[in-house]
């Protein structure tokens, strides 16, 4: 009784710090509208999730099982398929919806949208476009530890704490719904959609919240399946690096609705449909 009562308190305080810390900037954003708030929240959103946690930890004495291994090369089926299959994923989603929208994909990757003065590269045909996509998600291990901000907060600490208390599915729900929620501000002045997209902000809003549904799944799923958030990390470093690839190859350069970057309906379609699968083994494996 005493470490459940523990744990809600724990709980509580890593979300009340997180959401408080976003939303406070926000609303000074929202008062204010000179750019700095968000700047600054956009800069140090990777960060506060681990301060958060060390914060919770040391005033509740809450320690969960989970934990933090960077030797992700001794499980090298893990790592591959974090890694690069991951990237796979992202590859077929931009696919789908080139395939739909055709006349999106310029062919081109437009590196000078992301950096100034660089020169924009033919990449050709979409085989070509989805073989890059998978090489950079599985090679970029300096943003697979940035992520680590958010991981070893959201999943390495949070999420072992839902789990005690609603079991491994809705843990991994409702952490990556207050993942998502976490997200709003930003989402709301702009951050990861265009503003330009019909019913922004809210439509945004409302699609990063399924966005971070399905992939606080994955996450999770990795982080349980592990017990290792480092393989959470991966995968949100994959998603994060080869996710920013379609939009550089599209015609408009602007992340909508429905893609073409992962945070898309359409684009996310393939990281959803192995959300659904690892979720429904999760629940198999429980029933067990």
């Amino acid at each position: 009784m005493e470490d459940a009562r523990k744990a809600r308190k724990a709980g509580a305080l890593y979300l009340g710090l997180v959401l408080g810390y976003s939303y406070a900037l926000g609303l000074m954003e929202l008062i204010l509208q000179n750019g700095v708030c968000y700047d600054f929240l956009a800069k140090t959103f990777t960060f506060v999730p681990v301060l958060a946690a060390l914060i919770t930890r040391r005033a509740t004495g809450c320690k969960p099982a989970g934990r933090l291994s960077l030797r992700v090369w001794k499980h090298p089926k893990a790592m591959l398929s974090c890694a690069f299959g991951t990237g796979m994923l992202v590859a077929l989603g931009a696919a789908l919806y080139f395939l739909v929208f055709p006349g999106q994909y310029s062919g081109v990757l437009a590196l000078d949208r992301l950096v100034a003065g660089a020169q924009p590269v033919d990449i050709g045909t979409p085989p070509v476009f989805a073989a890059v996509c998978v090489l950079i998600a599985g090679i970029m291990v300096p943003v697979h530890l940035i992520e680590l901000g958010e991981e070893l907060g959201w999943r390495g600490y949070l999420l072992w704490i839902q789990r005690e208390r609603h079991g491994k599915v809705r843990a991994a729900l409702i952490n990556g719904l207050q993942w998502g929620a976490a997200h709003l501000p930003l989402i709301y002045f702009g951050f990861n959609y265009s503003l330009e997209n019909p019913g922004a902000p809210w439509t945004n809003m409302l699609m990063m919240m399924a966005v971070c549904l399905v992939l606080g799944a994955l996450l999770s799923y990795a982080t349980l399946a592990t017990g290792n958030c480092m393989f959470a990390a991966i995968i949100h470093g994959a998603v994060n690096v080869a996710g920013e690839l379609p939009v550089l190859c599209s015609v408009s350069g602007k992340s909508g609705l429905l893609g073409p970057n992962p945070s898309g309906l359409l684009s996310m379609a393939f990281l959803a449909a192995a959300a659904g699968v690892l979720l429904f083994r999760m629940r198999r494996r429980a029933k067990e």
